[in-house]
C-alpha cells in the first residue's frame, strides 16, 4: 500500500467513526448516569431521575461535597432496604448534635461497606453507625463490576480504578437497548411503555433530602393510603411461604470474619454506638444461628438484632412494597425496639 492509498484508507476509517464520535460527544454532554459532570444534587426533589444511577457513587460524591458543611458523624449503611430507615425516625434515638447521612448502595456488599468504613475512618468522627444487613450483603466479599449500578466509587479506592469505572458506564451507554430508549426519550421527551416495562428508564417521582442523602417513595405510601397500591399486578410478586421455619445455610467464612473484625476495630477506635439490624425479609428465611453468633462475638451481644425469619413483620405482605423491600413503618418499629 503506497502513501496515497494509506491516506485514503485512514480518511475512510475516520469518516466511518464519525457516528461514534457524535455519540460519544452526546454521552459526555447529556451525562445520563451523572458520572462525568459535577452536580450540586444528583436528584431533584419531587421529580423522577429517569435514568437509574449508581447509588454507591451518588452516596460517596454527595458525602464528599457536603461533609464540610454538615460535618457528618452518624451513618446508615446497607443496600436499598436501608433507605427506609428515615433519619427523622433515627434522630429520635440519638443525641441532638448528631449529623446523619445515608451511605447506602444498590445491592451493597460487605466489601463495599468495608471500603466505606476505611474511607470514613480518616475523614470524620464516627459517632453512630446503623448497619442494615442481610445474607446478600454478607455473602459478597469481592468488588462487583458486572453492572454500572453496582460499581464501587473510584474515590473509595483512591481513584485507582477510575478508568475501569468510566469504561463500564460508556459500555452501558452503547448497549443498543439502553441507547435506543435513551435517545428516543431525549428526542421525544416522552416516557414510553417499553422504556419502563423493560427497566430501561423510570418515571416514578422521588422525595429526596440532599442533607441526609435520603430517598423516600412517598408516592407509594400515598397509593397505599388510597387503597390503590396492591393491585392485581403487584400482588403477583407475593408468593406463598412455607409454614415451617426455614434457616439459611451458614456462610460467614474467613474472608468475612477478617473484614468484619477490621470494621469492628475501626468503630471501636471511634467509640461508635453501633447497631446491626438483620432485615426482616419476605422470604422468611432465618439467618443461621452460627452466623448470628459470629456477628455477636465480633461486634458485641447487644449490637446485633436479628429480625429474619417468621415474625410480626414478615407475616403480612402489607409490610412490603414488593417481596424485596419493606416499608418505612417497619423500619420505624425496628428502631423503636432496638434503642
Amino acid at each position: 500500500m503506497d502513501k496515497t492509498d494509506l491516506n485514503r484508507f485512514i480518511r475512510k476509517v475516520l469518516l466511518a467513526l464519525v457516528p461514534l464520535y457524535i455519540l460519544l460527544a452526546f454521552y459526555l454532554w447529556s451525562d445520563p448516569f451523572k458520572v462525568v459532570q459535577n452536580y450540586d444534587s444528583f436528584y431533584e426533589d419531587g421529580k423522577p431521575s429517569y435514568v437509574t444511577l449508581d447509588v454507591d457513587y451518588v452516596s460517596t460524591s454527595t458525602f464528599d461535597k457536603y461533609n464540610k458543611i454538615y460535618r457528618y458523624d452518624s451513618f446508615v449503611m446497607g443496600n436499598s432496604r436501608s433507605i427506609f430507615y428515615e433519619v427523622d425516625d433515627w434522630m429520635r434515638h440519638l443525641d441532638d448534635s448528631s449529623s446523619c447521612f445515608h451511605f447506602d448502595a444498590s445491592a451493597e456488599s460487605l466489601f463495599g461497606i468495608y471500603k466505606k468504613i476505611i474511607y470514613l475512618d480518616s475523614r470524620v468522627p464516627i459517632k453512630n453507625l446503623l448497619f442494615v444487613w442481610d445474607a446478600s450483603i454478607l455473602l459478597q466479599t469481592e468488588r462487583r463490576e458486572e453492572s454500572h449500578l453496582y460499581f464501587l466509587s473510584p474515590q473509595l479506592e483512591g481513584y485507582k480504578r477510575w478508568f475501569a469505572f468510566h469504561s463500564c458506564f460508556i459500555r452501558t451507554f452503547f448497549t443498543p437497548r439502553f441507547l435506543i430508549a435513551y435517545c428516543d426519550f431525549k428526542i421525544s421527551g416522552q416516557m414510553k411503555d417499553y422504556m419502563k416495562r423493560e427497566g430501561l428508564l423510570n418515571d416514578d417521582p422521588i422525595t429526596y433530602s440532599l442533607k441526609y442523602n435520603e430517598i423516600r417513595h412517598d408516592i407509594f405510601e400515598e397509593e397505599i393510603k388510597a387503597g390503590t397500591y396492591y393491585n392485581e399486578k403487584r400482588m403477583k410478586v407475593f408468593y406463598d411461604r412455607l409454614s415451617k421455619e426455614m434457616y439459611s445455610e451458614a456462610f460467614i467464612g474467613e474472608k468475612q470474619i477478617k473484614m468484619l473484625k477490621e470494621i469492628a476495630s475501626v468503630l471501636a477506635r471511634h467509640r461508635a454506638n453501633v447497631k446491626i439490624v438483620i432485615s426482616p425479609l419476605y422470604d422468611q428465611k432465618k439467618m443461621a444461628v452460627e452466623d448470628i453468633e459470629i456477628l455477636k462475638d465480633i461486634f458485641g451481644e447487644n449490637v446485633v438484632y436479628d429480625f429474619s425469619g417468621k415474625n410480626e413483620f414478615t407475616e403480612d405482605y402489607r409490610n412490603y412494597y414488593e417481596c424485596s423491600h419493606y416499608r418505612p413503618h417497619v423500619a420505624r418499629a425496628i428502631l423503636d425496639s432496638i434503642y
